[in-house]
């Protein structure tokens, strides 16, 4: 069953694609309860204010289109002669009016080539448009991973807080009992007092998180309560190579075919209009003095001896040329981004099964012994604290280890386009 904020996101959804009318933040309604990836995403990408701005440059660019592909307008003139002069002519009996029709031809096929430049730049603003969209999703992704990961935090401090207030209940009893030294009850309660800073701090870390992943779909507070994923679900991370393979299909990379066609379109344009263009009349003549009437005709046609538009042309040749060296530069990026994120993405999974396999038993071991150990007066509550400490510390790395490797996921799926199948969020458990 969809929940009632999926449904208006599909109801708003419906009318944006039916309309054409981009919605704005206001217009949706804010997630609330327990948040998954998919809902947030989808929030996000109905109510990004980021998205806005490209959805509406793109409904431009169509009615630039619409604007390219209409004919000039006719030009409607009117002419009176031989009035205002001298003898006969001092007055109006002797004049004569004029009334024509003029029409711009436009030759060259200007308008075509015009219609196409026109078409391919709405092409580019889709591709802008897709460019953002993928940031969103990325963006999401990330400030949902720190969502979660914050919400760990704070539930690792809250456990240790509660550990540290049962520790020096525990030495006081015994502080009372003369079995340790008031020393003891000290050093319990500057740990209590040093993990309840701790827990503070996350509290302050979680409330800017959740702000973060509000702010995606342009909401200035969140209304949801907890996100809900599976921070732990993390996949071996498939070679560098095949991941590179898919750099071409990168909307940086692969908007460059269109955005190479739009610049030699508007080389065809410049050349288009070096040709000179033809303009042809028609009207007719009053004759006031005797009342008779003619036809004219006429035809007018600039001469290029001096401007052929040929500084534009070699200014749109250049500009093509430099898209080839932007191609190849946007593709150097997008591959030196692609193997950074990738060995985050491998450094961070190795981390991650290091901590979980190795270090997280054997912390979690000794505290454990370390405890017993001083239950049973073989040890000192300074034993306990030191292995305590290890233990809360290596948990805290290994959740914001497993946050590392989900942000560079974000980011090579982001780069590459390929999903890293059992890698992402899941919908909480």
């Amino acid at each position: 069953m969809r929940s009632r904020f999926q449904r208006k996101l599909v109801l708003l959804l419906f009318f944006d694609v039916l309309f054409a009318i981009p919605a704005t933040a206001a217009d949706l309604p804010s997630p609330v309860g327990s948040l998954t990836l998919r809902e947030a995403l989808a929030a996000a990408l109905l109510g990004s204010p980021d998205l806005a701005v490209f959805s509406w440059e793109l409904r431009a660019k169509e009615a630039q289109v619409l604007q390219a592909g209409l004919l000039p307008n006719p030009e409607l003139s009117t002419q009176i002669e031989d009035f205002g002069g001298s003898g006969d002519r001092l007055a109006f009996e002797q004049t004569q009016i004029t009334v024509s029709l003029a029409q711009l031809i436009e030759l060259g096929g200007k308008r075509a080539k015009r219609l196409r430049l026109a078409a391919l730049d709405r092409d580019l603003a889709t591709w802008d448009y897709e460019v953002a969209r993928l940031n969103v999703v990325a963006g999401v992704s990330k400030a949902f991973t720190a969502t979660l990961a914050a919400q760990q935090r704070l539930q690792l401090f809250g456990e240790l807080v509660g550990l540290a207030r049962r520790s020096v209940a525990a030495v006081a009893t015994q502080v009372k009992a003369g079995a340790t030294s008031p020393v003891e009850l000290m050093r319990a309660e500057a740990a209590l007092g040093r993990t309840e800073t701790q827990l503070r701090q996350a509290e302050r870390d979680l409330a800017n998180a959740r702000t973060a992943l509000a702010v995606t779909w342009g909401s200035a507070t969140p209304g949801f309560t907890t996100a809900a994923g599976d921070l732990v679900a993390v996949v071996t991370p498939r070679s560098v190579g095949n991941l590179l393979d898919a750099v071409q299909s990168n909307p940086d990379v692969a908007r460059w075919v269109t955005e190479i066609e739009q610049r030699t379109a508007a080389l065809a344009v410049e050349k288009a209009r070096g040709i000179p263009s033809l303009t042809v009349g028609v009207g007719g003549r009053q004759f006031t003095d005797n009342g008779d009437q003619a036809l004219v005709a006429g035809f007018s046609l600039p001469l290029p001896l001096f401007d052929r538009n040929q500084g534009n042309i070699l200014a749109a040749d250049r500009r093509l040329a430099q898209a080839a060296a932007a191609r190849d530069r946007a593709t150097v990026a997008v591959q030196r981004a692609l193997a950074a994120a990738h060995e985050d993405l491998r450094a961070a999974y190795a981390q991650v099964v290091t901590l979980r396999d190795e270090v997280l038993p054997k912390a979690e071991g000794a505290f454990a012994g370390a405890r017993d150990a001083y239950q049973r007066g073989l040890l000192r509550f300074l034993d306990v604290l030191d292995a305590q400490r290890t233990l809360f510390e290596t948990r805290d790395q290994y959740v914001q280890t497993l946050a590392a490797y989900h942000i560079a996921a974000a980011d090579i799926e982001r780069l590459s386009g390929i999903p890293l199948n059992g890698a992402d969020l899941g919908e909480g458990k």
